[in-house]
């Protein structure tokens, strides 16, 4: 396996609409923005990927990206060839196989990411989307909502700082030398891992074939969203910030962005929840019309 290159992102996005996934983890943000500090390491086929990253010092393969049910089980014969005996993120499709192949597999619900259809997030009809549409109607301040642009950048880190500040312990900090964060805890200084994923991605949203956008109120930015359109014809959100001082502004922001955005997809992917109990309960008050399951296999 060696880094991934723009050829082997290239080649991926051909074989993912043949794969029949509808998550995000061979999306170009996750390989080369989440994991890029994980080393990620790739194995590009023309009907299959394989990709490995590190976690400490632990290693992970990720269940192989396929054109078909036979090519996966090729990846998979191949990774066994190398002595791997376990993937983490298969769906539902491939968790079958992976039974079928000898494998234990687990569901991971916390990594299991969350899937709605466009016309809920951008119609909001019925009374199981009131509260949203209450908000919305009733949000007070008058805003701008527009693509953003390298010169939105500063705002856009200021409005990061100020939500890491509020959602991590209140222990983050603006780092007068790096015009970054840094914790209380003086033995250590540490960025967010979130922003630095979001700084790269909006330095090069094109090479990320990602779009964004700005909610701006009183000249400043109090909202941000970026997201892309997936070879599989699911749209994915992957980030989404908002200055909380103004209620509402979360479903504001939410549907501004789906409507200019994700008309014609098949979902919208929200990702994961990751186990944590607020996060869970806001993608679920959207009203999931289904998940795209991850399933950990280990060889028995």
């Amino acid at each position: 396996m060696h880094k991934p290159n723009e050829n082997d992102l290239r080649k991926i996005y051909e074989i993912m609409p043949l794969s029949g996934i509808e998550d995000t983890g061979w999306s170009r943000v996750t390989i080369d923005g989440w994991f890029r500090a994980h080393e990620p390491m790739v194995e590009v086929r023309d009907e299959y990927a394989l990709m490995r990253v590190e976690y400490g010092d632990k290693g992970y393969n990720l269940s192989p990206l396929a054109v078909s049910d036979k090519a996966y089980a090729e990846a998979i014969y191949e990774l066994q060839s190398m002595g791997l005996d376990s993937v983490r993120g298969a769906n539902t499709k491939q968790a079958a196989i992976l039974k079928d192949m000898g494998y234990e597999v687990t569901l991971d619900r916390d990594a299991s990411e969350y899937l709605y259809l466009p016309e809920d997030l951008i119609e909001l009809k019925g009374q199981k989307f009131h509260s949203k549409r209450n908000f919305i109607n009733r949000f007070e301040k008058e805003y701008q909502f527009r693509p953003y642009t390298p010169s939105d950048y500063d705002g856009l880190m200021k409005l990061l700082c100020m939500w890491s500040y509020r959602h991590i312990d209140n222990g983050v900090r603006f780092c007068e030398q790096e015009g970054w964060i840094k914790y209380k805890d003086l033995e250590k200084v540490e960025v967010d891992e979130e922003i630095l994923v979001l700084d790269r991605v909006v330095k090069d949203l094109k090479g990320f074939n990602c779009f964004a956008d700005v909610l701006v109120i009183d000249g400043s930015i109090a909202g941000f969203a970026a997201g892309e359109i997936l070879p599989t014809g699911i749209g994915a959100l992957y980030f989404e910030k908002a200055d909380i001082d103004y209620r509402g502004i979360y479903p504001l922001l939410d549907n501004l962005f789906c409507k200019a955005h994700f008309g014609g997809v098949k979902y919208i992917n929200k990702q994961e929840d990751m186990g944590i109990e607020g996060l869970r309960r806001s993608k679920l008050s959207y009203n999931p019309a289904a998940m795209a399951e991850r399933y950990t296999a280990v060889k028995k």
